[in-house]
């Protein structure tokens, strides 16, 4: 992807915009979804519009994407996937609405409309060897150690990721290991049904699992299943030191990018952050995957999203 300047220079009018939503809704070429015809004019009075010249027919190019019936300006709607898209800490509602020159509520919005259009795809399933374990996030600091029963306020993160061998001492923290593919979630309780359901969603069988000694990770009968019993919660970063680390990174995130995120929030923030750690090489094309992914994913309303209504297809 371009440097932000010939990005504003390529997707700086409205009509620029129209026509690269026109090309990723029509990859193929327009055909019109009531007769089938491969032609079609544009309105100059409604820009969004074309209309199919054999019947008809109207077909916004925002209908169907996360931009439907929007009022914002198409070029600062590209802005704002390109700012979240290229920065690898993410970005703030507030850094965005100062850059764009929006209401905060208008920011918020839209940077919760583009992380709606954002899922990995499951046919990809997490292979080889595996950590896995779960973290709290938000609410008070609780005194003493609760196990895995859910405290007020707080919500419980699930992370399985790929753990792969690194070139020598250039590993997390100068190990052996780096991290590979990850998937992560919010669970309504650390069960046995639970943590077996996200495994099965996200994990190829006869993968190599290395957990805790958690009694939740039993009857995972299709995998190699190896529990490491902890013994003392200072053990577990040794045992598991790759999934530990992205739990520290997704805090960091989560409480220093975004000031703290609310749990009925959380599901889609980390949406957010898997889809950009499992494409961290990718950086320059980032941009180029939020935006298909916004333009072939239908939109999610204003009310929705302040109730906290989990986005479709989430984890």
């Amino acid at each position: 992807m371009a440097g932000i300047q010939e990005f504003q220079t390529r997707y700086g009018t409205e009509a620029a915009c129209i026509e690269a939503l026109a090309r990723l809704k029509w990859p193929q070429g327009f055909r019109c979804e009531r007769c089938d015809s491969t032609r079609a004019y544009h309105h100059e009075s409604r820009p969004r519009i074309y209309s199919c010249a054999a019947c008809g027919h109207q077909h916004s190019v925002t209908a169907g994407t996360v931009f439907h019936k929007t009022k914002t300006p198409l070029p600062k709607w590209f802005l704002a996937a390109y700012l979240m898209a290229q920065d690898k800490r993410g970005i703030s509602a507030m850094f965005l609405a100062r850059e764009l020159g929006l209401r905060y509520e208008t920011a918020w919005t839209i940077a919760h409309k583009l992380r709606h259009g954002l899922t990995d795809n499951p046919e990809f399933k997490l292979s080889q060897f595996i950590e896995i374990d779960e973290t709290f996030y938000g609410g008070r600091r609780q005194k003493g150690n609760r196990g895995r029963s859910k405290a007020p306020g707080k919500s419980i993160i699930v992370v399985a990721v790929e753990k792969r061998v690194a070139p020598k001492g250039r590993g997390i923290k100068g190990g052996d290991f780096i991290a590979g593919g990850a998937r992560v979630a919010v669970l309504p309780a650390a069960t046995a049904d639970n943590l077996g359901r996200f495994i099965r969603q996200h994990v190829q069988p006869r993968t190599t699992i290395i957990s805790d000694g958690y009694a939740g990770y039993r009857d995972l009968g299709e995998f190699r299943h190896f529990p490491i019993v902890q013994g003392r919660g200072e053990n577990a970063e040794q045992n598991q030191p790759v999934v530990h680390v992205l739990f520290s990174n997704i805090k960091t995130w989560l409480n220093g990018t975004h000031h703290g995120v609310s749990a009925k929030h959380l599901p889609r923030y980390l949406r957010e952050w898997e889809y950009r750690f499992n494409r961290r090489g990718s950086l320059p094309e980032m941009t180029d995957f939020l935006l298909r992914r916004a333009a072939t994913r239908a939109t999610i309303t204003y009310d929705q999203l302040v109730a906290g209504s989990k986005p479709e297809g989430a984890k």
